[in-house]
């Protein structure tokens, strides 16, 4: 079952398409990464399943109900971070999570020190927010997020300003949310080794447009293997492959890299037919894709970290 289902979404600003043509099908209870550059539309997409932001064109269908046209109350079985998380300064944590509930109308004070055990602030409820590092506000953010037990729960790069051991335990935090408590987390990031390792499907966005969406099992099971070839003299090299040997699956990289995706051929024939026309070559391997290598052919290397 899809809880979250958008169609040709677009959004416009000043004539020009910031968001052009999405479709997504989040599943509920799964972990959806929306993976991009800085600046590929990532924060627009999210304001606009939090009704911060009005479509110019296209459809989202939250909890089966067009957004648009759905109930206020939609919004109560949903929570997000979108950007910065900003607090009262001069409460403490405790404070600023009880004026949420009130707010939203939850009452369980249990779900509010839970939140904060669960994002390592347990020890921190009686320290004014404005004393808190940007990480622990980071992480404050989340736990106000979590304690009203949202159905979805939408998290734009919620690893800001997180140091490794923090990404580890937000990490963590973000499984148990999905796997215990049930919950669909939608997460944006440019960040690919992250979104690698916690997403069960991820939604490759760049300059406002749709990439691909695909499940990361689908990825993991392709296994790409070729053959890399290093030389000087690739006019050479490619005359070679298509008169020669007759391999037409083959890719350029830059100007000496060559990858064969044809392995009929063993390896050791292909070096001997090289070197006998004079091809010179300065390596040639075995290899296999890599996931990072995958996403970096989709969105160009543009703006992601690994």
């Amino acid at each position: 079952m899809h809880l979250l289902q958008t169609s040709r979404l677009t959004k416009s600003v000043r004539g020009r398409e910031i968001v052009s043509g999405i479709n997504m099908q989040v599943k509920t209870g799964e972990i959806y990464g929306i993976l991009g550059p800085n600046g590929a539309g990532k924060t627009t997409l999210m304001r606009m399943f939090t009704t911060l932001v009005k479509p110019t064109s296209g459809e989202i269908e939250i909890f089966g109900q067009n957004l648009a046209s759905a109930p206020y109350d939609i919004l109560k079985r949903m929570s997000s971070i979108i950007e910065f998380p900003v607090f009262y300064d001069k409460l403490t944590a405790i404070d600023n999570l009880e004026l949420h509930c009130e707010y939203m109308g939850f009452y369980n004070k249990k779900a509010i020190h839970e939140s904060l055990e669960l994002v390592q602030l347990a020890d921190v409820d009686t320290k004014p927010v404005r004393e808190f590092s940007l990480g622990m506000k980071q992480r404050l953010g989340i736990a106000r997020a979590i304690t009203t037990r949202p159905e979805l729960l939408i998290l734009d790069e919620p690893i800001n300003g997180l140091d490794p051991v923090g990404i580890r335990e937000m990490r963590n935090l973000f499984y148990r949310l999905s796997k215990e408590y049930g919950m669909t987390l939608i997460i944006s990031s440019h960040i690919l080794g992250e979104m690698e390792q916690i997403a069960d499907t991820i939604c490759v966005v760049d300059k406002g447009k749709q990439i691909r969406e695909v499940a990361m099992d689908e990825i993991r099971g392709m296994d790409t293997e070729y053959i890399e070839i290093q030389t000087s003299d690739r006019l050479k090299a490619v005359f070679v492959l298509e008169h020669h040997l007759k391999l037409p699956n083959f890719k350029l990289y830059g100007e000496s890299m060559i990858r064969i995706y044809d392995l009929e051929i063993p390896q050791s024939e292909l070096s001997r037919q090289l070197i006998m026309h004079d091809v010179p070559i300065e390596s040639i391997n075995r290899k296999k894709q890599s996931l990072e290598e995958y996403f970096m052919q989709l969105i160009g290397g543009s703006g992601l970290h690994a």
